[in-house]
């Protein structure tokens, strides 16, 4: 066994302070916390825990308290240790209270998740350190929800959301990882019956719907106007759809179709389809056993969208050799299709990167890609079609001198001249 060096053994670990013993780690410790509130305040906690679940409460309810009254701004310096403390009040709730009082734990980080609405507005959170710590403590309650009187919980969360619906539409999601379907059923229930609802409660309500695994819930959040809405209708049929109800699902997006309008399959004047609504749609006539059908919509969206997921969707399904002639149909078509952008995102993406290139010197004139794109899409032509990479460049470059960026015009014409050499 190696024996450890001179170095490593000066090294602050939990094995090597071990070795101190603990009467001089109390001397060390005690004296640090003299000149360091938080950790004199995390060291009465740990003493407090010690002592039993009651005594640690009151020391918590102390410092939550404290974060609920205290007004005073925090510096960039004082930033990361008040936010450690923060943290490490979240860990002595979920740990050390909550293997001694899980009842009292809950209560605890509702409380702290509440001083959130204070805490907040007394730093900057540049970096999301503060919100990252908020959301773990959403995360460690719905894991203590999960084990507790579902009654109890299912109150606590809708009161929780009534009373700040702006960060629950942030912590919900979180919250619910852990939930069962009967609990998010239950808190949607309560939450129905209070007052003073408003429409930020809207997102909320879908979120417990969909964990309650509700699509009636979830629909009843949409007027009947609002589900002539495509974009709208789509979102309750797939909901529809997952539960089984495709009849359902069917009528919302028939409804919804826009009247006089182009039909899914490219016939017809008027607006296009929402992309989304099509999706839809397009599953509806698979599961009713209309597959033809399905495909030939997913050709007609794709023809209109260059979209590389319709386009893969229409080759999974098509046997050895056709799913090829189906590519060269699709390469074909974004040869000629009127958003030369989009024609070559999906060429690059997919990737057919000589059918790129080509596109590049057929239509040059046309792209109008940003810098960023043309960098990426350029890294990829670069080894096999460096012509079409320096043409992508020098045309995105010549686009950033004409904004005044000329930075961005140095950085893209070295790269184009680093090609050409």
């Amino acid at each position: 066994m190696k024996r450890p060096t001179p170095a490593s053994l000066k090294k602050v670990t939990p094995q090597n302070l071990e070795l101190l013993g603990a009467a001089r780690l109390a001397e060390l410790l005690a004296a640090a916390a003299e000149a360091r509130p938080e950790i004199k305040r995390r060291l009465r906690m740990e003493l407090a825990a010690e002592q039993g679940a009651e005594a640690l409460a009151v020391e918590i309810d102390k410092r939550l308290a404290s974060l609920e009254t205290s007004r005073g701004k925090i510096s960039w310096r004082q930033r990361p240790g008040f936010v450690r403390d923060l943290d490490g009040l979240r860990g002595l709730i979920v740990g050390r209270l909550a293997d001694l009082d899980r009842a009292s734990a809950v209560r605890r980080m509702w409380m702290f998740l509440g001083a959130g609405r204070w805490v907040g507005s007394r730093l900057r959170d540049k970096h999301g350190a503060l919100a990252a710590v908020f959301d773990q403590a959403a995360q460690d309650l719905g894991a203590l929800l999960a084990d507790s009187d579902p009654a109890a919980a299912a109150e606590g969360l809708a009161a929780a959301i009534a009373d700040w619906p702006a960060a629950w539409a942030v912590w919900l999601p979180i919250a619910l990882r852990r939930a069962s379907p009967g609990l998010a059923a239950e808190a949607l229930r309560r939450l129905s019956t209070r007052t003073g609802a408003t429409a930020s409660w809207l997102p909320l309500i879908r979120q417990l719907a969909d964990a309650a695994e509700d699509p009636d819930a979830y629909r009843a959040t949409f007027t009947h106007k609002a589900l002539l809405d495509p974009s709208a209708a789509a979102e309750v049929a797939q909901r529809m759809l997952a539960a089984g109800r495709l009849a359902e699902a069917a009528a919302l997006l028939e409804a919804s179709r826009p009247r006089g309008g182009r039909s899914i399959l490219g016939r017809g004047k008027g607006p296009e389809p929402d992309f989304d609504w099509e999706s839809a749609w397009i599953e509806t006539l698979d599961r009713s056993g209309r597959a033809d059908e399905a495909q030939a919509a997913r050709w007609a969206s794709f023809e209109r969208t260059l979209s590389a997921a319709r386009l893969r969707d229409i080759t999974r399904r098509l046997a050895d050799f056709d799913d090829v002639e189906a590519e060269s149909r699709a390469f074909a078509h974004a040869a000629i299709h009127e958003d030369v952008d989009a024609a070559l995102r999906l060429l690059i993406d997919w990737p057919a990167l000589p059918e790129a290139a080509r596109l590049i010197e057929g239509r040059g004139d046309d792209i109008a890609v940003c810098a960023e794109d043309a960098e990426l899409w350029a890294a990829k032509l670069r080894a096999r079609q460096p012509e079409a990479a320096e043409r992508l460049l020098r045309k995105a470059a010549a686009a950033a001198f004409r904004r005044r960026e000329f930075a961005v015009c140095d950085r893209l014409t070295a790269e184009a001249d680093a090609l050409e050499g």
